[in-house]
Order: structure tokens, then sequence, then C-alpha cells
């Protein structure tokens, strides 16, 4: 691609190493528990939503993703940037990779201690797992991708360990005192990266990254979002944005929930997670249950009554 060659730093597997090629054509993504399957529609009704915070719980959680958010502007020259001209293509890779490195480490966490909680107590789950490990997948899926575009150097692969040492410290710790906290922030801090890519994207139709707008889309991203050859990146950065979206709403969702009640918001589940595996969250399982139940019901209710009416039937024999 002749606008590729324009900017350094930039090796998309089929261009660049021959290792990283022959390692990319093996792709087989059979083993994932999430592979998204977004429909033209899904992702035309895509759009930013904010959750006011309702109580002290989520005021915490909000100003939490705000002072986190602020200083990492602050510290990646993000706003100045923006103000100066506006971010080029290695400065959005960049920004990606470091965000997507922290975003894997909610759903693992979460994931984790609810099921070593279940094991401990001896008790149903009711679906939180499958969306919490779904979600730390998918994320892990969207840096990989990245870094099908640029390797980082050493620097940011220091800043990327130190910075993960101490929020998953944080994290786990804030999870095992107030897990309802946990999802709030989770679902602000999706928020925030359904804004930042919402900007990448309309940075793209701006015509400010011709790169982003003409490259193809790597054969990772093609393979896992089940995209055709001539895909291109922009097509990749708008389905990433609808699972930053889906995340937003299920961690909102899983903080108005009480811990030990069922997950009921797994529509986005059937849409595309978990299609290798035929899992069912907490609440259809038992939807199915009281089904069957219904059924067997109704069998003896019908049973019951047959009998009766051929017992009616029968000419009764004189005393």
């Amino acid at each position: 691609c002749p606008v590729a060659a324009k900017c350094r730093g930039f090796s998309i597997f089929n261009g660049g190493s021959r290792m990283g090629a022959k390692m990319d054509d093996k792709l087989d993504m059979k083993n994932l528990l999430s592979q998204s399957a977004w429909t033209r529609d899904d992702l035309d009704k895509v759009e930013k939503t904010h959750r006011e915070p309702r109580d002290w719980v989520d005021r915490a959680a909000y100003y939490t993703v705000q002072a986190l958010r602020g200083s990492f502007d602050i510290g990646s020259l993000y706003k100045v940037k923006n103000m100066t001209g506006g971010m080029r293509e290695s400065d959005w890779v960049r920004r990606i990779i470091f965000l997507e490195t922290v975003a894997g480490v909610p759903g693992m966490v979460a994931g984790m201690l609810r099921h070593l909680h279940s094991l401990r107590l001896m008790r149903r789950d009711y679906g939180w797992i499958h969306s919490l490990l779904a979600e730390a997948e998918n994320e892990r899926m969207h840096l990989l991708i990245a870094l099908s575009l640029r390797q980082p150097g050493a620097l940011f692969r220091a800043a990327v360990i130190g910075g993960q040492a101490l929020f998953l410290s944080w994290y786990t710790l804030a999870y095992l005192v107030c897990p309802r906290y946990c999802h709030r922030f989770v679902g602000y801090l999706e928020e925030e990266a359904v804004h930042t890519y919402s900007k990448l994207l309309e940075d793209i139709d701006a015509g400010k990254l011709p790169l982003f707008e003409n490259l193809q889309a790597p054969r990772m991203a093609r393979v896992y979002y089940n995209l055709p050859e001539d895909a291109k990146l922009r097509d990749v950065f708008e389905l990433i944005r609808a699972d930053e979206c889906a995340h937003r709403d299920t961690n909102h969702h899983f903080s108005d929930l009480r811990p030990d009640e069922p997950n009921t918001m797994v529509e986005h589940l059937r849409q595309g997670h978990f299609q290798n595996q035929n899992v069912f969250s907490g609440l259809v399982v038992d939807k199915v249950h009281e089904m069957q139940e219904q059924e067997g019901i109704e069998l003896l209710r019908k049973g019951v009554s047959d009998s009766k009416k051929m017992g009616a039937s029968q000419p009764t024999k004189a005393a």
C-alpha cells in the first residue's frame, strides 16, 4: 500500500516480517470464547450514552474514571495534540494499545473472583462469569489487533507492566470490598472508550487519518470479526466501538443487580459471544427448568383429564 509506506512505524503482518506473516496465515480462532458478530443495523444503532450517577457509589466510580482519564490525557499529550493539529495515526495506535492493556483486566479479575466465590460457597453464579470472561477475552483481542499495526518499544512496555501492576492490585482489592462500585467504574470507563473510538472514526471520516482510511484490515481482525478481504481498518474500529458499547451496558447492568441475582443481559452473548460453546446464562437455565416443569404439569393434568373422560364413558353396572 503506497499510503502505508509514508507512515513510519506501522507493520501489518502481511507486509512485515516473514515470521509474522507465517504466524498470521495460521490463525485459528475456533478455540475463542468470544467472536463478535455485529450486523450493519447493530453498528448504525451504536450511540454515545451516559448514565447519571444516582448515589455516592456511582459518583465515586464516575469521578475515579474522570480523574484517571484526565491524568492519562495530560500525560499522553492527547489534549495538547488535539489542540495543535490533531492526533496522527501512530499516536492513535499507541493510545489504543495502552488503553486495551488496561481494559482487559476488570473482566478477568471479576470473573476469577466470582469463580472462586462460587467454589468456596458451593453456589451457582447465575451467568455472570460467562459475560465477564467474554469481556476480558474480547478486550485482549482488541489489543492483539492493535499490535498487528505497531510493535511498541521497551519504554512503552515498561509503562504497561507498571500500569498493570498498580491497576490489577487496586481493582482486585476494590472488587473484594465493593463489586457494585467496580462494575459502575467499568461502565463509565467503557463510556469513555465509546467516546474515544467515536472521535477516531470522526477523524477518519474527516480525512485527517488517510492511512486508517485506506489501509486493509489486519488478517487477525478479518478472521475475528468475519470480515471480507477488502475490509478496511475503519471497519475494524467501528466493530471495536460496538464491542465497547456492549461492555458499557453490561457493566452498568451488573452494577444495578445484587451479586446473587441472575445475569439477564445476554442478548449480546446470543448475537456473537460464545458462538462456539453452547452456553446459557443462569436466567436462561432457570427458564428452561421452569418450562420443563410446566410441561410436566400440563402432561399430568392432561393424563388425569383423559382418565376421567375414559371412566365417565364406560357404562356402569346396576347394583
